[in-house]
């Protein structure tokens, strides 16, 4: 698989490129997406600065599009994101619809990719999205394997991208989560019994999403964006090295063994 990562500023796309990386990911704090704004890239410059290294490496940048917003701003998004496809963006992931039709309409010159947190979660939903021009979608996180073969296997050539699970996993469905908030911390539960976090699948159980996306025909590999660059250097370490077992046809009890061991050892 394809491994892509987030990145929050030009040093740290620089050593993701330099480390096995072939495309990352950014977002800039008034354009809208999913995230808090610490994870942002600090300016437009500086992603223009981005996307230079990744067109003279042979790689990508792509721009996260992926919250909603005022419908009122659309003009000035489309603007801006036509610009920046101009200068290089090699694709925008996308949450709403609207904002699909908005950037299809606009003719930007780069991809459209599907985020994760549209949440197509079968073949009638990507049917739908099709008609924008979407060239990946992003499994939604909660979506085995299994359950997403007729999104992986499509009728429509469309490329597929998952999570790389041993590095995060949100157990509830993320865009309508609101056991916390922006900063990170989690709101107290209704029934009053403190912070609530829903059970994770075991060590096992996120080995087999992995096995099985790859499998299956899965192209792309996501790290994502984290506020502890060391943390995310050891995450692209160890995606490489099981990215590199599946590729070699490692079975799946060797599998579960060793990401059992990179699972226990990259908890930063």
């Amino acid at each position: 698989m394809i491994i892509v990562a987030g990145a929050k500023n030009f040093k740290e796309a620089e050593w993701l490129f330099a480390n096995g990386a072939a495309e990352v990911y950014c977002a800039l704090a008034d354009l809208p997406n999913h995230r808090r704004s610490s994870l942002s890239v600090g300016s437009e410059a500086e992603l223009l600065r981005i996307t230079a290294l990744a067109r003279r490496k042979g790689k990508k940048a792509l721009l996260l599009v992926n919250e909603a917003c005022d419908p009122a701003k659309y003009p000035l998004l489309a603007r801006r994101v036509k610009r920046l496809a101009e200068r290089g963006i090699g694709g925008a992931v996308v949450r709403e619809p609207s904002i699909l039709e908005l950037l299809a309409g606009a003719e930007i010159k780069a991809d459209l990719i599907l985020s994760s947190l549209a949440l197509a979660f079968n073949p009638a939903a990507l049917e739908y999205f099709m008609r924008f021009g979407i060239k990946r979608v992003i499994l939604p996180f909660q979506l085995p394997p299994a359950q997403a073969a007729g999104l992986i296997r499509n009728r429509f050539g469309l490329e597929t991208e998952m999570f790389y699970y041993a590095s995060h996993f949100c157990q509830n469905v993320d865009p309508l989560c609101r056991f916390c908030d922006s900063s990170g911390d989690y709101k107290p539960c209704k029934i009053a019994l403190g912070n609530f976090r829903m059970p994770s699948p075991g060590m096992d159980a996120m080995a087999d999403l992995l096995y099985d996306g790859h499998k299956a025909g899965v192209k792309y590999l996501k790290i994502p964006r984290t506020l502890d660059f060391e943390g995310m250097k050891k995450f692209l370490a160890d995606a490489k090295e099981l990215n590199g077992l599946l590729e070699g046809g490692i079975s799946r009890a060797r599998f579960r063994a060793r990401h059992r061991k990179v699972y226990a050892s990259g908890r930063v």
